[in-house]
């Protein structure tokens, strides 16, 4: 099996950034399809070469019992980003009977969009479960700029300090680290997009993708956790996780499933 080049051991040295790259598809513009979620058939359609579902439909079917303001809330809260429809696209959900006659707009989020909100309202709750020597490449352009090793198992509360600095090995908790950088010969300075200690999610960013779905989506569970300092809670898909590899011999040691999560 190839490895999995996207987490290390926390004593890992820093490497080249990498552009985050997802799978691409074969789906034709404007598509029209459908999903199930908890049963539930939700309408989808192809924007922009990815499968989003209407979040009309979903919240007017298995959110029902939730009000406008509380998803709202908790999609900004798991960083989920609204794709607005354009006219065309918003008769062609109308028609798949999706959207009412009288609607004048609809956001689309992905699938695993979708599952994770759902899961955040209707899930089980149950702590991950991550090898104690795994840690996330992360950086951030905020200032000069700085990477480090994100390490899941010393995040267990919001200040944590979970974030060893690659370059003074200093631990920070992720609302501090955004803070922290280092003026090195690559580096240039980056005026700060009003960073603040509740921004970390949106300016902290995986450094080593490789393109693998599980471990971006591991990475989304961790920032889904202690979010706001509200416990939301979200069950994450049972799946292999993550191919630690060992810094000396560079072969797989350790494999890890994830389990249930709560946030």
């Amino acid at each position: 099996m190839d490895s999995i080049p996207a987490g290390r051991d926390s004593s890992s040295s820093p490497s080249s950034k990498q552009e985050l790259s997802y799978p691409t598809t074969n789906l034709k513009p404007n598509q029209v399809g459908e999903t199930v979620l908890y049963g539930i058939p939700i309408v989808s359609l192809v924007i922009d070469g990815q499968e989003r579902l209407c979040l009309a439909q979903i919240s007017n079917t298995l959110l029902k019992n939730y009000s406008y303001n509380e998803i709202h809330n908790r999609r900004v809260a798991l960083g989920i980003t609204c794709v607005q429809c354009t006219p065309v696209q918003l008769e062609i959900l109308r028609r798949a009977g999706a959207m009412p006659i009288s609607s004048r707009r609809c956001g689309m989020i992905t699938k695993r969009e979708a599952e994770r909100l759902c899961k955040s309202f209707l899930g089980a709750h149950s702590p991950p479960k991550l090898p104690e020597n795994f840690a996330f490449d992360v950086s951030h352009e905020c200032a000069w700029g700085s990477r480090g090793n994100f390490i899941p198992a010393r995040y267990n509360s919001s200040r944590a300090k979970c974030i060893k600095c690659s370059y003074c090995n200093m631990y920070f908790s992720p609302n501090k680290f955004i803070f922290h950088s280092h003026r090195t010969p690559e580096s240039k300075y980056t005026q700060p997009d009003a960073a603040n200690f509740n921004s970390w999610r949106r300016h902290l960013k995986l450094t080593d993708k490789g393109g693998q779905t599980d471990i971006l989506h591991a990475w989304e569970d961790v920032k889904a956790m202690f979010n706001g300092g509200s416990r939301l809670f979200f069950y994450a898909h049972t799946r292999t996780l993550l191919m630690v590899l060992s810094p000396s011999s560079q072969k797989l040691t350790t494999l890890c499933t994830i389990s249930p999560v709560r946030c």
